[in-house]
């Protein structure tokens, strides 16, 4: 497999985390992380526009081939998963204007593919992300779950079995 760079992001209105990683010869190779933050009291499309415009400098800075981003879930809060779901667009938004494929994983797959178990909680997906990437000394939630993603993104590509040529 050739080297791909791979974007996890971890979308949401108040911080929206991102991880860059390098996957090269099934090793996944950490190259940056960090949040794109708002503030709740700007306009709606203004914090909207913040996100787009720090996303589109990342994917311009680090050229990545391709997005990942966790799929969207609903929330007990239906106001919550509306933003949620604003932001992601913000994201699909940013990988269309790219021309970057965009891939999403359930948050169970992704913590399966990173701790083993599909409940794992916030502070285990961080632990996780220092032992597989140990150059890292802190870093937050948002951005652990946007190195999660992009992780689980290499692991599942990693896994698929070349198809077979149909010669006889």
């Amino acid at each position: 497999m050739d080297e791909q760079l791979i974007m996890g992001i971890d979308p949401g209105l108040n911080s929206t985390g991102w991880g860059m990683i390098k996957s090269y010869k099934n090793k996944e190779i950490y190259l940056s992380h960090g949040v794109i933050k708002t503030n709740n009291k700007v306009k709606l499309g203004e914090r909207l526009n913040i996100i787009h415009k720090d996303l589109i400098n990342l994917i311009i800075k680090f050229k990545p081939d391709f997005i990942s981003v966790e799929k969207i879930f609903s929330n007990v809060n239906a106001d919550s998963t509306l933003k949620l779901g604003k932001a992601r667009g913000i994201v699909f938004l940013a990988a269309a204007q790219k021309q970057i494929n965009i891939s999403e994983y359930s948050p169970n797959t992704v913590k399966k593919n990173l701790v083993g178990y599909g409940h794992a909680n916030k502070l285990q997906i961080i632990e996780m992300i220092k032992r597989i990437y140990p150059n890292i000394n802190t870093i937050d939630d948002n951005a652990a779950d946007a190195l999660a993603v992009a992780t689980c993104h290499a692991m599942q590509n990693q896994s698929k079995i070349p198809q077979m040529s149909n010669q006889k």
